[in-house]
């Protein structure tokens, strides 16, 4: 039976669109191509515009064809705001309740908090209205009672992302690329990263890549966040997908096709005096 049979007309119709209007991505139509891939791990640098909307494409692409469950690398605590914002009209008073939420307001601005990902939010709300996309998950792990160690951090991801999709439905999520690889980590204490954890015939697992530029990161002991430079490559690549043919830490790469600018932290207007 296929992925699609059995189905109920919501999850249909969550999975059409309202309209045509994807920027293309090259090559992209290769991870679509298996209806036996589940999951589609778009792994990132934290903190620049461009990959956000990069993946916005990417999930406006992906919709077209499949019911879409949307998954973000956001603290799981913060669902229930989450699926308010989704759910609702974008007004003011929704995007100000949305950002006095605690996701967007930690000390810690990696990157993950930024205007590229509120816009992000604010394009995935519109599809939700539109009925392309299913949800938006968040997946990131909060509230343990215990401070788990960095294999099992990678294994409660995973958890999530495994337990968020429905029958017959694809998830695609937007994860910080370390977490995207399929194979142990490179360094320390090796480890299972958390795309290694899904199964394996059923993900796909990209790693973005870009030519230099800045993104909004977190870096050095004590941490500072703030903008900072990435080197040009000196080979830049136009805007586009290559598959892998080898048993690597990824499926794929997915090329941003140009450098990147930072994208410093979303402001809270409710924060903001007067």
């Amino acid at each position: 039976m296929g992925l699609l049979a059995g189905l109920s007309p919501l999850l249909l119709a969550a999975g059409t669109p309202a309209s045509d209007q994807c920027n293309p991505i090259p090559g992209y139509e290769l991870a679509l191509a298996d209806q036996a891939v589940r999951w589609i791990v778009i792994g990132e640098i934290h903190g620049t515009n461009e990959i956000p909307a990069l993946f916005a494409d990417a999930v406006c692409l992906t919709a077209r064809s499949r019911p879409l469950i949307v998954a973000l690398e956001q603290p799981a605590s913060d669902q229930g705001a989450i699926d308010e914002f989704i759910r609702s009209d974008g007004s003011v008073e929704a995007k100000r309740k949305f950002l006095a939420t605690p996701m967007w307001n930690s000390a810690f601005q990696d990157g993950r908090t930024s205007e590229a990902y509120f816009s992000l939010f604010e394009t995935l709300r519109q599809m939700y209205a539109d009925r392309r996309i299913i949800s938006v998950v968040a997946f990131q792990p909060s509230g343990l009672t215990e401070r788990p160690t960095p294999a099992g951090y990678e294994k409660a991801m995973a958890d999530r992302l495994a337990a968020a999709a429905m029958d017959g439905t694809t998830v695609i999520a937007l994860v910080g690329n370390a977490h995207a690889m399929r194979t142990e980590v490179p360094w320390g204490d090796r480890y299972l990263a958390m795309a290694g954890h899904l199964p394996r015939e059923a993900t796909l697992a990209f790693n973005t890549v870009f030519d230099g530029g800045e993104v909004w990161n977190c870096r050095g002991q004590p941490v500072i966040c703030g903008p900072s430079t990435s080197p040009s490559r000196g080979n830049p690549r136009s805007r586009g997908v290559e598959v892998l043919q080898d048993d690597g830490p990824y499926s794929g790469v997915i090329y941003l096709g140009t450098s990147t600018t930072a994208s410093p932290p979303q402001a809270n207007p409710a924060a903001t005096p007067g």
